[in-house]
């Protein structure tokens, strides 16, 4: 009975069809086949020069633990950034409503940061880069295999290692939802759990 209502949660959160993959090692295989956007990355975490609007520096380091999700909102990107920011804020929604808000950080690197909306979550940042947007973005974007002329979400392990992103402004929520959501359960991570371990947790 337990388990039956944590698959009914589950459902609610993410679709039922998602529920019936669990990607395990085959995380970025998965996503791929779902998410043509999508961009598997392996390689240390370049250095970030971050300031919030509260003068506090923050660095890879400070989001040691946690999945990371990075966007930028240069002043010259307008209607494709409003679009990934729209989809990125549905993701954040979603996410927000279940326990994997405790395990992941959502920053968005801006110039200016009027009218941006953060959905009011606390996961969620604005920052600006220290050594100028451009260069930021150019460290995290050399990475990729793929064309730079669309705007991408940059997304970081636990351990601070660049391991994906999602090109473009098409993206499913769901399928960036599901990929943290694998994320969170990589090994080795004794602690926290995987956000499916702790909501097996609950009904035990």
């Amino acid at each position: 009975m337990r388990h039956a209502i944590l698959i009914s949660v589950m459902a609610a959160l993410f679709g039922s069809a998602a529920l019936a993959d669990h990607p395990g090692e085959r995380l970025n295989e998965v996503t791929a086949e779902k998410e043509p956007g999508f961009e598997a990355i392996s390689r240390p975490g370049p250095g970030l020069d971050l300031v919030t609007m509260d003068e506090e520096t923050l660095g890879l380091e400070d989001f040691a633990g946690r999945i990371l999700v990075i966007n930028f909102r240069p002043v010259s990107c307008t209607e494709v950034c409003d679009a990934q920011h729209q989809r990125l804020a549905k993701a954040v929604t979603s996410l927000n409503a279940s326990p994997m808000r405790e395990m992941v950080s959502f920053v968005t690197a801006v110039e200016d940061e009027a009218n941006i909306d953060m959905r009011d979550a606390e996961n969620w940042s604005i920052v600006r880069s220290q050594g100028g947007l451009e260069g930021l973005e150019a460290r995290l974007a050399a990475g990729s295999e793929r064309s730079a002329d669309e705007p991408m979400l940059y997304i970081f392990d636990r351990q601070g290692r660049h391991v994906g992103i999602f090109h473009g402004t098409d993206f499913e929520p769901l399928n960036l939802l599901m990929h943290i959501n694998g994320l969170t359960n990589a090994h080795p991570h004794p602690e926290p759990e995987g956000f499916l371990d702790k909501a097996l947790g609950w009904f035990k």
